[in-house]
């Protein structure tokens, strides 16, 4: 059947199509067969598509393979969807959709000016993929809703000078590293790698002059001034009005594969109307326009740093904390923790000394509620929260307790050790899910477990920030599992967004 739709059967298309929409099928069977429609750009596909943006096993695949059409239900159907979204990859393929067409451009200007997509969520990557539309329409409203661009030099140079000025200055507030590579996660990381995370696009930054403060910020503020040959970009312009930028992969007789800021694309040369390499980085010149001084400082402060830090939880990267299919985003012994049917897991037949699985996640104010499982109810585990990695490997900080004669109370690893010795053991279901909730806000701890109160605690002397760690403690055999993490982060992004569920319920 491959080799048919490949071909252009008939009946092969609709076979395929047949498995995309059994909801039933494996979702490796069912995405292999969309992936081989959209590569032969099956021409019945659009409203199988549109089903599937709401079945969490294709919609990245739908999102993105609605840009290979031209329909004029796709903004909207797009633009529905987007508030619903809690994955920030979701939103960036819808946002990469939307502008890689002219008229899908327009519709995504208009529902910025209407509110309906947050204007902070336009990376300047995107910015610039849209003034490559050459759309009227599309540049009236980009003027409107982005601002002109400084062209000349000599803005290029005052803007310099201004931003070192910023980033300089003693007499502001203390800069925020943790802030600074959350900032730098939303934006820079899609296309450039620091410390071993991020995307292979952009020039890996971790052995870059980053300490320069000269040469950073003028990569920053001119990106095209000085770039290899290997990474500008090349634009194609399709026959059927699609705009595709990014870089060159692959090429032979038939198609060119590209490198977008979120997807690679396969384009059959039959369809290609213009093609150029342009002069112009994939990154924008404005890309600290829409930031604040106080976050633009914190991310340069990210950017010349010397070692990885936390990275600040906010309400759009809340639902990273686990993806359910991997410990991306956690740090430990990986003979001691995985993720097995999208729960995490740690076990030990016995240990020396404690063992830490600490999340890359560092939070203020928070309300974090997950499943724990502990394994016969044997050995001993807990939560760590606004805490901090010290010595070999250890974590000091506010401890939530698992384990027998220890379920429900608060403990200070590496601190003043037991601050709470009430007992929550009567609320927990032994060997079985028990749902744990703990809310943190200014000095109050409060916890909870499968809904019943156990700290309460009004602790002024306590941490007001730090990391989230899992315990495996010391001694005997244990195996706990943990699913359904919940991070709630208090903040200005809509609070459905940033308390949904992450993957990997293990349900």
């Amino acid at each position: 059947l491959g080799l048919g739709v490949k071909f252009g059967d008939a009946a092969a298309f609709a076979a395929f199509r047949e498995i995309v929409k059994k909801s039933d099928a494996a979702s490796a069977v069912r995405r292999a067969a969309l992936d081989d429609l959209l590569a032969a750009k099956d021409p019945e596909l659009v409203p199988i598509l549109y089903q599937s943006l709401s079945d969490p096993a294709l919609r990245d695949l739908a999102i993105r393979g609605l840009a290979q059409y031209r329909d004029a239900e796709t903004p909207s159907r797009l633009l529905d969807l987007y508030g619903k979204l809690t994955s920030l990859d979701d939103k960036r393929a819808v946002l990469g959709t939307l502008a890689s067409r002219g008229e899908y451009g327009v519709a995504l200007l208009k529902a910025i000016e209407r509110k309906q997509v947050p204007g902070t969520d336009l990376t300047a990557d995107l910015v610039r993929q849209l003034q490559y539309l050459k759309h009227d329409e599309v540049n009236r409203l980009l003027n409107e809703v982005w601002g002109s661009a400084r062209e000349t030099a000599a803005d290029k140079v005052a803007q310099i000078a201004a931003l070192k000025q910023l980033a300089t200055d003693a007499g502001r507030p203390a800069v925020d590293p943790a802030l600074g590579r959350a900032i730098f996660q939303k934006t820079c990381q899609k296309c450039h790698v620091l410390y071993g995370v991020g995307e292979k696009i952009g020039p890996d930054l971790t052995g870059s002059n980053r300490s320069d403060l000269d040469y950073l910020l003028s990569n920053i503020v001119d990106p095209s001034a000085v770039m290899a040959k290997e990474y500008q970009p090349t634009v194609i312009a399709t026959q059927d009005g699609r705009v595709i930028t990014g870089l060159v992969r692959a090429e032979d007789d038939r198609s060119v594969t590209v490198q977008t800021a979120d997807a690679v694309v396969l384009v059959p040369k039959s369809e290609i109307d213009e093609r150029s390499v342009s002069t112009k980085s994939m990154m924008p010149d404005d890309q600290l326009k829409l930031f604040s001084e106080h976050e633009t400082r914190s991310l340069i402060a990210y950017l010349r740093g010397r070692q990885q830090t936390a990275m600040l939880a906010t309400p759009s990267n809340a639902p990273l904390m686990f993806n359910g299919q991997s410990l991306a985003g956690w740090s430990g012994d990986s003979s001691l923790w995985r993720v097995e049917n999208g729960e995490l897991v740690g076990q030990t037949d016995g240990l020396k000394r404690n063992e830490w699985l600490v999340s890359d996640l560092t939070a203020d104010d928070f309300v974090l509620t997950v499943q724990v499982k502990l394994v016969g109810n044997a050995g001993n585990s807990g939560l760590q929260f606004r805490s901090r990695t010290v010595g070999e490997g250890d974590v000091a900080g506010y401890q939530a307790d698992i384990g027998a004669g220890w379920w429900g109370k608060l403990y200070e690893e590496h601190g003043r050790a037991l601050l709470w010795d009430k007992s929550g053991e009567a609320h927990v279901k032994n060997g079985d899910w028990n749902e744990y909730r703990i809310e943190a806000r200014g000095s109050r701890i409060r916890t909870w477990i499968n809904g019943q109160p156990c700290v309460d605690l009004d602790d002024p002397p306590g941490a007001k920030r730090g990391v989230f760690a899992l315990q495996l403690h010391s001694g005997g055999r244990t195996e706990v599992r943990f699913r359904d993490f919940r991070l709630e982060i208090p903040g200005s992004e809509s609070t459905a967004a940033s308390a949904a569920k992450t993957s990997g319920s293990g349900q």
